[in-house]
Formats: C-alpha cells, structure tokens, sequence
C-alpha cells in the first residue's frame, strides 16, 4: 500500500511538471531591449499607464514603446502577445526600456497583419528579465493591420 502511495504521488508530480513545462513552452518569449530614442511619427496607441511605466504600440511599422514614469530602480515594459483569430498566441514577450525615469525607448517589430496584439505597461527587473508580479496594467488590443 505504501509503494502505491508514494508511485501515485511521484506519478502526479512527475505529471503536474511535464503540463507546467508543455505550458510554459508553447511559444518562445522575446526580451527586447529598446534602444532608438526616437520612434514613428504617426498616431500610437497606448495601453493604460501605471504608476512607473506607459507602453504604447504604433500599428504602422509595428513600434512599441516604453517610458519610464518614476524613480523607482525598476525598469519601464511592454508586455505584448500576438495571436491568431482564435485567440492562439503565435508570438509574445517583452520589450525593456532600461534606461531610467522619464525616457521613453523604442524598438521595432515584424508582427504580421490581421493578428491581434494585446499588450501592458510594467514594471520589471532587467537584469533577471522578470516582470514585477502585480506590477501590469490592464491590457490593450487592437488588430494589427
């Protein structure tokens, strides 16, 4: 009986493992650090700011940005995730604005048209690459065109 518990538990963590590895791998996450100072002239949309950062999308040449709003050590993201018309995500992931309070910073993207982007301004640390748990707006979407 004891074997059987313990064959059970190990077969349940064994398992519970593999679906976090499946989901956690079903699409690559792309860290970008935003280098241009300057992006496209046109209109940009923005996803709502928080209190350290605003991240914006530019449709036309798919730009996103990310400007650092506090003196705060945390760097200004993007977060963004593009899917398909089922709602599949195809691409996703980050782009770092890493150069301190009141800069914004760019970076350009090959995102294909008639996707959905959806993205959020966060705070993250990145050196680690990792977003501040709680730190995210609510999320923005247009239809990439």
């Amino acid at each position: 009986m004891r074997k059987s518990r313990f064959a059970t538990v190990i077969g349940v963590a064994a398992a519970a493992t593999l679906l976090t590895i499946t989901q956690a791998s079903a699409w690559p996450t792309e860290n970008d650090l935003a280098t241009a100072t300057s992006g496209p002239d046109n209109l940009e949309d923005c996803a709502p700011a928080t209190s350290g950062s605003q991240a914006c999308f530019h449709m036309f040449g798919d730009w996103f940005s990310a400007k650092d709003r506090a003196k705060d050590g945390y760097s200004a993201v993007a977060l963004w995730r593009a899917k398909d018309a089922n709602g599949t995500i195809m691409r996703g992931g980050n782009v770092w604005n890493k150069d301190g309070v009141g800069t914004t910073r760019w970076k350009n993207k090959n995102l294909p048209d008639g996707y959905y982007v959806d993205w959020a301004s966060c705070l993250g640390d990145y050196a680690t690459k990792r977003i501040l748990e709680g730190s995210c707006g609510p999320m923005k979407r247009i239809i990439n065109q």
